[in-house]
């Protein structure tokens, strides 16, 4: 059972706090708000009765805001079913331990309040963090701040370079469950999310909003935020992409770099960042109109010089002014992962394309290759059909 169906719980047991408990429509913070120190605690019992990890969240939760630390250290355990007083002891324990404990001196008007350590000052947390782009060039940024009721505050961005803010969410949690989400992603050999600094993502978020297409206006949750985490001062300042750049420079020798970001593009470690789904199909038509009733050399010509044709398409695209951009900032991914040659070959091919026409064809090629992958296979079957039938006859 989740927190807010055990809070239901709580609501339909405690009838007369069945408004205040409901109003807060499950955050447990809000809860705090809407309810005095006492009644706080004839919930938290009713959750300690009723379901163990419902109560193991709310304890984690109210375990960080002063208010909650003194309904814990407060609440009478008389009552409680065996699993909930342990979880309740340890958690008073835990609170103890640290010097957090409660004035028994306290008139009987005015709430109860732990002293000692502030929980709120002890452990406060601060964090972004920036994914690696998907196929699209589509990322996702984490900012995390400390909840002003206690545990945290989470941002969660979708964005992308061409194509705007494309989600926009805000989560509050435990500060140790914001810490686990974000760990479970930081870790292990498909890493896909890095620490970054914090004005460099607000100032990578910032330029990706400034490129919201007219007919999709931006996140209203973004736009109420907007002021406060992606202000216009952040015009100046370095992206994570800039960072690296400073850090590592690029390669020296640019056409390996560009060489060696093309093969990584061809074998889909990287890209390929197509304009559009219908981009994709309508190629995939002139393609497949083009070798009809080729067999053999003459629909191996043509599957190239379609290719060719793809490839000078997609350089045409409004998009692709972003490309020197796009591998700029993906160059930062790879310094964080410790691939440092590849972040100076991606900075140096950034460089590359963008006065160099003959990089940016190499480029372009290595996308085509990877986004017709499979397609390009299902071209040329006929033509290994027909070479097979030429060397048997």
């Amino acid at each position: 059972m989740s927190l807010p169906e055990s809070l239901e719980r709580a609501a339909e047991e405690l009838g007369g706090l069945a408004d205040q408990i409901r109003s807060a429509n499950g955050d447990p913070y809000r809860l705090l708000e809407q309810l005095p120190a006492e009644d706080a605690g004839r919930v938290l019992v009713c959750v300690l009765n009723d379901e163990t990890d419902a109560a193991a969240e709310l304890i984690e939760t109210w375990g960080e805001t002063d208010e909650g630390v003194a309904v814990l250290l407060n609440a009478s355990d008389e009552g409680v079913a065996k699993a909930g007083r342990k979880l309740l002891r340890r958690a008073r324990h835990r609170l103890r331990s640290q010097g957090i404990e409660v004035k028994v001196t306290e008139t009987k008007a005015a709430p109860k309040k732990a002293v000692g350590s502030s929980v709120l000052d002890a452990d406060k947390i601060e964090a972004a963090h920036l994914s690696t782009p998907d196929f699209r060039g589509a990322r996702m940024g984490y900012i995390v701040d400390s909840h002003p009721s206690g545990g945290a505050r989470l941002f969660e961005i979708r964005f992308e370079e061409g194509r705007g803010i494309l989600d926009f969410k805000i989560y509050n949690a435990g500060r140790s469950k914001v810490r686990g989400f974000l760990r479970s992603l930081t870790k292990g050999n498909a890493q896909r999310l890095f620490e970054v600094e914090r004005e460099a993502l607000c100032a990578l978020v910032r330029r990706a909003s400034l490129a919201q297409p007219v007919d999709r206006p931006l996140p209203s949750s973004f736009v109420e935020w907007r002021g406060r985490l992606f202000p216009e001062s952040l015009d100046s300042a370095k992206t994570p992409g800039a960072i690296a750049r400073d850090a590592i420079g690029a390669a020296e020798d640019a056409i390996l770099a560009v060489d060696a970001v093309a093969a990584e593009i061809r074998e889909s470690q990287v890209g390929p960042w197509p304009p559009s789904t219908a981009w994709v199909s309508e190629w995939m038509d002139k393609g497949t109109e083009a070798v009809e009733g080729l067999e053999g050399e003459a629909r191996g010509e043509k599957i190239e010089s379609w290719m060719v044709d793809a490839a000078e398409a997609l350089r045409a695209e409004p998009q692709e002014a972003l490309m020197p951009r796009q591998l700029e900032e993906l160059a930062w991914a790879r310094w964080k992962a410790d691939d440092t040659n590849m972040a100076q070959a991606m900075l140096a091919s950034s460089d590359a394309i963008g006065s160099d026409s003959a990089a940016a064809a190499l480029i372009a090629r290595g996308r085509v290759e990877s986004l017709f992958g499979p397609f390009l296979e299902q071209l040329r079957v006929v033509e290994v059909d027909a070479l097979a039938d030429d060397a048997d006859a």
